[in-house]
């Protein structure tokens, strides 16, 4: 039985059985992943590199930012471990410089897998080549539809929609973000929320 204090016990927990039963699969994601600390305002990709890695989050609050070519950022999505616990970029995936950019906006702890590792390990455990597509695409699959909502909804429909079935993402990612993400100015969506909130 793993500590529930290990780096490793919060991915163990979301493995399939077949996974976490696993003695020699357990040993080989201990030898693989790193486990390494980040701080508030780190950057895990910034725009042009190559992402090599793939991310479970144990702790932390991550954005995922595109900055065009006057520097000005664009929120288009977040990651917590509360939800989408598996973090990368698009880059990881096409293997071209990045577009994007993944900035911590709380102190956090990650388990680092190479991209080597993680195709090692999908190619000889079918279960978790299965559970990692799984969960990739799940992630994919809510991104767009949060996407879909809040370019279908006025700003107010969709703060009641985020309040509604993203609770932890009104409550702990900083209001700056989401009216960006929203597209709007921080003042409007902080007016808007505080006419809001009193009626959910």
């Amino acid at each position: 039985m793993i500590d529930a204090d290990s780096p490793f016990y919060k991915l163990i927990q979301d493995l399939p059985e077949a996974l976490s039963a696993d003695t020699t699969f357990l040993n080989e994601i201990h030898q693989y992943a790193e486990v390494i600390s980040v701080k508030k305002g780190d950057y895990l990709v910034r725009t042009g590199e190559i992402c090599q890695d793939g991310y479970f989050i144990n702790k932390g609050l991550f954005l995922n930012l595109y900055v065009n070519n006057l520097g000005n950022e664009c929120v288009i999505g977040f990651a917590a471990d509360t939800m989408y616990p598996f973090l990368s970029s698009i880059g990881y995936f096409t293997k071209q410089p990045s577009d994007f950019e993944i900035k911590a906006i709380e102190s956090g702890e990650l388990l680092c897998f190479s991209r080597d590792h993680l195709e090692s390990l999908s190619r000889r455990y079918t279960a978790f080549s299965e559970y990692y597509q799984n969960i990739m695409m799940t992630i994919i699959y809510k991104r767009d539809v949060l996407l879909a909502v809040r370019l279908s909804s006025s700003a107010e429909e969709f703060i009641r929609y985020m309040y509604s079935h993203y609770a932890w993402l009104v409550n702990r990612v900083p209001d700056k973000y989401i009216a960006r993400y929203m597209g709007i100015s921080n003042a409007w969506y902080c007016k808007l929320k505080k006419k809001i909130l009193p009626h959910i």
